[in-house]
């Protein structure tokens, strides 16, 4: 099956909980990291109570920079660890985007963030830009 799109472009991953090295899930998609870039985005970040932080409202007017990490993948293990990502974050009722988000030196990049349009009920505020 052929057909463009967005979702075939093989970006680096931002990623701001779990999935951060040295988190509990990164041991899923790690074999698959070629190189780990320290990037931020303008958002709010929510805790919740099954161990991991919940983006609201990337690029939100006013929003403090949260602190994350650019996962660039392995070529050949790329959709391997997209799928694996995508599965994670999907269960947790995620949604997958295109967005730009900045490099330490200033430089913005375009990534696939997962992120909530609004925060579900059970989440709190997190009053850190950087989880845990």
């Amino acid at each position: 099956m052929s057909g463009g799109g967005e979702m075939e472009r093989r970006l680096p991953v931002f990623v701001y909980g779990t999935l951060k090295p040295g988190e509990r899930l990164y041991h899923h998609i790690g074999y698959a990291v070629r190189e780990v870039v320290p990037a931020v985005i303008p958002g709010r970040l929510f805790d919740t109570p099954f161990g991991y932080p919940i983006l609201v409202d990337p690029w939100g007017e006013g929003c403090p920079h949260i602190s994350g990490m650019l996962l660039y993948a392995d070529e050949e293990l790329y959709e391997e660890m997209m799928r694996t990502i995508d599965v994670i974050e999907r269960e947790a009722g995620f949604a997958k985007g295109v967005m730009e988000v900045q490099l330490e030196g200033g430089e913005r990049v375009e990534a696939f963030v997962y992120y909530y349009s609004d925060p579900p009920p059970y989440a709190r505020p997190f009053w850190g830009t950087e989880w845990p």
